[in-house]
């Protein structure tokens, strides 16, 4: 009696742990996938972020249209030494205003507002580029969190059965019809899946708080993905070739565009630089009341620097090394591409290959057997170890046929990352 009391207090404390996180759980808000990318592209901090940074990249262009501000400077003569005054604003003192504007030649202004409103192209690539990355972590999260929960219903399928045979066999050993061995098997089974639920549960936790943080979801309780997972079924990965998405990879992948557009810049950039070797312009006009030859002298000045050493020779070379530099990082950028794709592109077609070929076997006729198994046992149609070998088979095989979904999943998201547009929805 001893030994059963002992057994229904394990069981009660370890029911208790994994009933607590189980309310937690049920404490949440359905949140669908659509639902899930409006809060994403509604809240998210990096996009926010990086919203902030194309305006700062416009702000850019209006500094560069701006005019340098004129010079003004005035002077007034200290001391007069005739008349032996300070300060001396009457018509025998000096008093001089000069006023001075500098002007770009060689349309360097112009060639400065360029190269500005490339970097704020490159500013929009880059906040395009991160929706792309993000939304991808953000769908294989939401994904991955639904089937981590159908995973946790297989447990929860198993646990329920399994203490309604507990109880029955609790009852049957009391009256000394089953062994304390068999009673004592079944309860170990039970704390096994008590145990992997609990860690389950674990993962279940870190999934939501990855979702929580890529949606800005300020919300207090979990998020529970709503999904019909049978409506991405007829996704064909022969509805398009590989040729197809590589073409779509060139043309829509934004990190892609920016390399292309680095090289814009850098050749701009090559321009302003050749155009430096022109000197500057100053121009600037002068009234002095008594320091010069004549009274109240008035003139225009005109001044630049005479390019006799510096020719901008070094950033001339710079700005061509970086050319060739950007080139070279372009069509690396393009093998990525390209690779990403090809090995997304076969990803998909052997996970949906597979997807399609266990769907077949994975019926659920399979799923039927698993009351009938509870009942053959409870019959002693079989053995106790032939049952608990079939609910390590069951439980194996239906997290595995999760997982197979959920890879199916990522593997299609994969192929939708590496070419920059949303090929299958």
């Amino acid at each position: 009696m001893g030994r059963i009391v002992l057994l229904f207090y394990l069981t009660c404390l370890t029911h208790n742990i994994v009933g607590a996180q189980t309310n937690i759980l049920h404490d949440t808000v359905g949140l669908s996938l659509r639902e899930a990318e409006n809060m994403f592209l509604k809240n998210n901090f990096d996009l926010l972020a990086a919203r902030y940074q194309i305006n700062e990249a416009d702000a850019a262009v209006i500094q560069a249209k701006l005019w340098d501000n004129p010079n003004f400077s005035i002077e007034q003569g200290a001391y007069n030494n005739e008349n032996k005054k300070w300060f001396d604003l009457s018509a025998g003192g000096e008093s001089a205003v000069n006023l001075q504007q500098l002007i770009y030649l060689a349309g360097k202004r112009n060639k400065k507002i360029h190269i500005e409103k490339i970097n704020s192209q490159i500013a929009r690539y880059q906040f395009y580029d991160l929706i792309r990355t993000l939304r991808y972590e953000l769908r294989t999260s939401f994904f991955e969190l639904y089937f981590q929960e159908q995973s946790l219903s297989v447990y929860d399928q198993e646990l329920a059965a399994l203490k309604t045979l507990l109880g029955a066999y609790i009852t049957e050993y009391q009256k000394g019809n089953v062994p304390f061995k068999e009673l004592a098997r079944l309860q170990a089974m039970q704390f096994n899946l008590e145990n992997e639920k609990i860690e389950l549960h674990k993962n279940v936790t870190e999934t939501q708080s990855n979702l929580v943080l890529l949606t800005g979801d300020s919300l207090s309780k979990p998020i529970k993905p709503v999904m019909d997972v049978s409506t991405f079924d007829f996704i064909n990965p022969s509805s398009v070739s590989l040729d197809q998405l590589l073409d779509s990879g060139m043309i829509n992948r934004y990190d892609l565009k920016i390399t292309e557009e680095q090289i814009k810049s850098e050749q701009t950039n090559l321009s302003l630089q050749k155009a430096m070797r022109v000197p500057d312009m100053t121009i600037g006009a002068r009234y002095d009341k008594a320091g010069s030859y004549i009274h109240n002298y008035n003139s225009l000045s005109l001044g630049f620097d005479l390019p006799f050493w510096n020719h901008n020779q070094g950033n001339i070379k710079i700005s061509e090394n970086k050319i060739e530099e950007n080139k070279v990082l372009k069509n690396q950028k393009e093998l990525e591409v390209k690779n990403d794709i090809s090995k997304a592109y076969i990803q998909f077609v052997e996970t949906d290959n597979l997807y399609k070929s266990s769907f077949q076997k994975f019926d659920r006729n399979y799923d039927n057997l698993f009351d009938g198994i509870t009942s053959a046992y409870k019959n002693h149609s079989i053995s106790l170890l032939e049952f608990i070998d079939y609910y390590e088979t069951y439980k194996d095989s239906k997290k595995e046929y999760l997982q197979l979904q959920n890879s199916r999943l990522d593997a299609i998201e994969s192929l939708n990352l590496a070419t920059g547009i949303s090929i299958f929805k």
